[in-house]
């Protein structure tokens, strides 16, 4: 097994036969070991270096493997230590473990069971180091104050942000595609008393039927073929804090029925179980389809919609906050710059001209896409407009335009040859070809149903009529 990562490890023994071995086995897989023969020069390495994983004897000379194990939880406390000793050793590997250590393994150890612990150590590390920091990124990724919003429109939303957030009200966030509906669900749950809970968030677009009833519920062992065995649902995981429901509209008739039905109960079954579960979770939602119009179509439970629709949260279209385009760009650039490593990026005025000019059918999502692109492929330190990608003139924005309001057919050739406009023109066609009917139109273009639905959330192409509406609005 060749790990991916090299990771720096530390091997205490003092025998040097039995180290050697230990040592040559992990180098194989690929990490960066390091060996000490007692409990001194152990402890000396550790205050000289950080390691991903420490393998200690319990009885090295000078300095018992317990101290090591105290040196460590009171240096690097996430470092998992794996203890060795000899056979007869209990009480001593009780202890150990009862100070932090990971695992205890008897000498001569085995050596592929020692590669399998060592795995399982460190990603349990890496997990534990990525969700503390997400726990301290989380108040300033959503913090209310660092949301780019100069548009009245969008300061309007960021105020019923700041109203809904303390209470335990089901907010549905609707919107085009792209417009950051998740950055606000988020924003809502880390702004509101279940903060220290967990946010779950579930794509109701992504799955099939049975695929997401178990995603969402969770499932008994056999419930169905690969249900190897019991599965706590996303509700259950949300229990104490926030679960959001992204693209909800895509939900099928039956999950609607079986969702309200939790909601409304604060009581969930696994698939394939009947026992109760009971939960506490605050409801958030999100759709870039017109619910109403499902509704009254019959695709939709009117109930569900009402259970939903508490707290309507409209996010307008960039289009709309056409304020926010520049302040949005450079803070993208920026942010792009920094992971880059490169030097700052400047955006030129004719460059902003057009971006404040361009449409924006993705929204802030393709605002992104185009700003990461121009600084990738730069090879100065002032973007053009022939950097960007977008289309060079009022002819080549008037066949987005046109595509956008369900006029026919427009010619899928522009001076640019911009990527983005013509994949979302020929998806418009073929969807206005197939009276909007989404499976149809995927056969045309010679997609799975899967694949289109990426490419229609990746472009934020919706149905027009809910897209006048909208911006009615």
């Amino acid at each position: 097994m060749q790990v991916l990562t090299s990771n720096h490890l530390l091997v205490a023994d003092p025998d040097p036969a039995h180290r050697a071995k230990i040592s040559g086995f992990l180098n194989q897989d690929g990490h960066r070991v390091t060996e000490a023969s007692d409990g001194p020069q152990a402890l000396n390495l550790l205050n000289k270096h950080i390691f991903q994983l420490v393998i200690t004897d319990l009885e090295l000379p000078g300095v018992e493997g317990l101290d090591v194990i105290g040196r460590i939880q009171d240096n690097s406390p996430t470092t998992p230590v794996i203890v060795t000793s000899q056979a007869g050793s209990v009480d001593l590997a009780v202890e150990a473990m009862r100070r932090g250590a990971f695992d205890y393994q008897e000498k001569p150890v085995n050596l592929e069971h020692m590669r399998l612990t060592v795995g399982r150590a460190l990603e349990k590390a890496s997990l534990h180091h990525a969700f503390q920091y997400l726990r301290h990124e989380q108040p300033y990724l959503y913090n209310l104050e660092s949301i780019t919003a100069q548009s009245p429109a969008m300061v309007r939303v960021l105020q019923q942000v700041a109203r809904l957030a303390p209470t335990t009200t089901t907010v549905l966030l609707t919107g085009e595609t792209g417009t950051g509906k998740s950055l606000l669900a988020g924003a809502i749950h880390a702004n509101s008393s279940r903060r220290n809970a967990t946010l779950v968030t579930v794509n109701c677009a992504s799955l099939s039927e049975t695929l997401l009833e178990s995603e969402l519920f969770g499932h008994e062992k056999g419930a169905f073929t690969g249900a190897h065995k019991t599965r706590d649902g996303r509700v259950q995981q949300a229990h104490g804090g926030t679960l959001f429901l992204d693209e909800v509209g895509e939900m099928s008739a039956g999950l609607q029925s079986k969702l309200l039905r939790a909601i409304e109960n604060q009581v969930i079954y696994r698939l394939g179980g009947s026992r109760e579960i009971h939960v506490d979770v605050r409801i958030l939602a999100a759709t870039n389809r017109d619910l109403e119009s499902a509704v009254e179509e019959g695709r939709f439970r009117k109930d569900l919609y009402y259970r939903l629709n508490v707290a309507p949260l409209h996010i307008p279209s960039l289009r709309e906050r056409v304020e926010d385009i520049l302040p949005l760009a450079d803070r993208f650039l920026a942010q792009i710059c920094g992971e880059l490593g490169r030097p700052p990026i400047q955006l030129s005025p004719e460059a902003r001209q057009a971006l404040a000019n361009y449409p924006w059918p993705g929204n802030i999502r393709e605002l992104k896409n185009v700003i990461e692109r121009a600084a990738l492929f730069l090879e100065g330190w002032i973007v053009r407009p022939g950097d960007l990608g977008l289309p060079a003139d009022d002819e080549d924005v008037d066949q987005i335009n046109a595509a956008q309001e369900g006029q026919p057919e427009v010619c899928l050739v522009s001076r640019t040859l911009n990527l983005f406009s013509l994949e979302r023109q020929a998806v418009e066609a073929a969807l206005r070809r197939s009276n909007w009917v989404q499976k149809d139109a995927a056969r045309l273009l010679g997609l799975s149903e899967r694949q289109m639905t990426y490419r229609l959330n990746k472009l934020g192409v919706i149905h027009p009529n809910f897209r006048t509406k909208s911006r009615r609005n």
